[in-house]
């Protein structure tokens, strides 16, 4: 069964400095898509490889996190 890539490597993050997260979608003829997550920094590289239900529990902490860190009344985009 082949995998293969579906669209595009979405990246965020900088090498050099604190890491750098690659996201993309991957799927075969007979199997659901997933989402693959490599995380890279100076001590070393990971992966996952999330089903669809996982990517959306991921997406949801991240954005529980980022409502967290904002605090009520900022916009997320005032503290770039």
């Amino acid at each position: 069964m082949a995998r293969r890539h579906r669209g595009v490597l979405l990246r965020t993050g900088e090498v050099r400095s604190s890491g750098l997260v690659v996201s993309y979608l991957i799927g075969s003829d007979y199997a659901w898509p997933t989402v693959v997550v490599h995380a890279s920094c100076r001590s070393g590289v990971a992966w996952a490889e999330l089903t669809l239900p996982q990517a959306e529990q991921l997406v949801d902490q991240l954005r529980s996190l980022l409502v967290q860190a904002v605090g009520p009344g900022e916009d997320q985009h005032e503290r770039q």
